[in-house]
Formats: structure tokens, C-alpha cells, sequence
């Protein structure tokens, strides 16, 4: 949720530089760091999708595992058939 927040706090202070500085390079340095949270935003939310990924992965994994150990519990319970007289 922070990293959420890193983006716009970003930009709000480089503009604040940039807007106390007086030259090209103020302005060009707020740029560049704007770009850089920018950047850093992209690879926190593609490492937050990727870890999403993974958990859904396992947990699609174990509940696959814990069907399979709930229909051989039932068959395991169920009597067998007695024959036919």
C-alpha cells in the first residue's frame, strides 16, 4: 500500500524542486526522478502481480491435493457391496 503512495509523492516533490529552481537542471533532475519512481512503481506492481501469481498457483495446488485426499477418504468410507444372492 506505501509503494501506492511513493509515485505521487514523488512527482508532488519534484515538482516543488522544480519549481524553487531556477534553472534547466532543476527541472531535468525532477524529470529524472519522476522517471526513476515511475520505474520503481512499475517493477514494485510486476513483483506484487508475479508473488499473486505464485500464491494462487499453491493454493490452486493444495486444493487439488485436498480433493483428491477428501475423494479417497469418501471411497475409503463407503461399505463395499455385499453379493448378490
Amino acid at each position: 500500500m506505501t509503494k501506492t503512495f511513493a509515485l505521487p509523492l514523488a512527482v508532488a516533490a519534484s515538482l516543488g524542486l522544480a519549481a524553487c529552481g531556477g534553472s534547466d537542471t532543476s527541472a531535468e533532475e525532477a524529470a529524472d526522478a519522476v522517471a526513476e519512481a515511475a520505474d520503481e512503481a512499475t517493477a514494485a506492481a510486476e513483483e506484487a502481480a508475479a508473488d499473486v501469481e505464485a500464491a494462487t498457483d499453491e493454493a490452486m495446488e493444495q486444493m487439488d491435493a485436498m480433493a483428491d485426499s477428501a475423494g479417497e477418504a469418501a471411497a475409503d468410507a463407503m461399505p463395499e457391496e455385499a453379493p448378490a444372492e
